[in-house]
């Protein structure tokens, strides 16, 4: 055998030991990234499991009604141990939504007046406003302005994850029609958690000029 001959058989053989040796790398990583992936799937679906119980259990602690997203609703960020699932929703079934904070007034042929609060879950913020659009009118008797309907109700959420839904609202006229009570109901959906019947209220006052605030 001449000396080229060997030379070529001998780069062949490396090249060829090179290839297998690749193939064996990358079927390792493949197999090593699937299992991952399957082991992450067995994690998400024991968690998930475990989700419902403790919503349910919540749900029979506060007497809300609590429910638990489709599994293929979640997103990556709803992912969390079962028991930060339970400190987390344990948070929200105790916000007190009550909208004490006047965020903006505008007088036009009606009045529409805007109240929020502002709520913390697991050290992130969010804010619910309640707007009103409001009708006033001049009491002769008193001399002065008072509500006399709610043209609509409107809410909504601000701030970090999460959805609200309003589903409906109802209204008290208070201290001879001088303050208006709102009482909003929408559904909540947070970290994979559903309140189905979340309540949400705010008080609006309305001053002698017909000014709500």
């Amino acid at each position: 055998m001449n000396i080229r001959l060997f030379s070529i058989i001998k780069k062949s053989m490396v090249l060829m030991i090179a290839t297998i040796m690749c193939i064996g790398m990358y079927t390792g990583v493949y197999a090593a990234t699937n299992s991952n992936s399957i082991l992450e799937q067995e994690i998400k679906e024991a968690y998930y499991l475990e989700y419902i119980k403790i919503a349910k259990e919540v749900s029979e602690e506060t007497g809300l009604d609590i429910s638990v997203l489709p599994m293929n609703e979640f997103k990556e960020e709803d992912w969390r141990t079962p028991e930060e699932f339970r400190s987390f929703i344990t948070e929200v079934a105790q916000w007190d939504l009550t909208c004490t904070i006047l965020e903006s007034i505008q007088t036009y042929s009606n009045v529409t007046a805007t109240k929020e609060t502002t709520v913390t879950a697991s050290g992130q913020s969010r804010t619910l406003a309640i707007t009103g659009n409001f009708t006033t009118s001049l009491n002769y008797d008193t001399g002065r302005q008072h509500f006399s309907s709610v043209e609509s109700v409107t809410s909504r959420l601000k701030g970090g994850t999460g959805t609200w839904t309003q589903t409906g609202y109802e209204y008290k006229s208070l201290d001879g029609a001088r303050t208006c009570r709102v009482t909003v109901s929408g559904k909540l959906k947070i970290a994979g958690a559903v309140f189905s019947n979340k309540l949400a209220s705010a008080e609006f006052y309305c001053n002698s000029q017909g000014v709500v605030s």
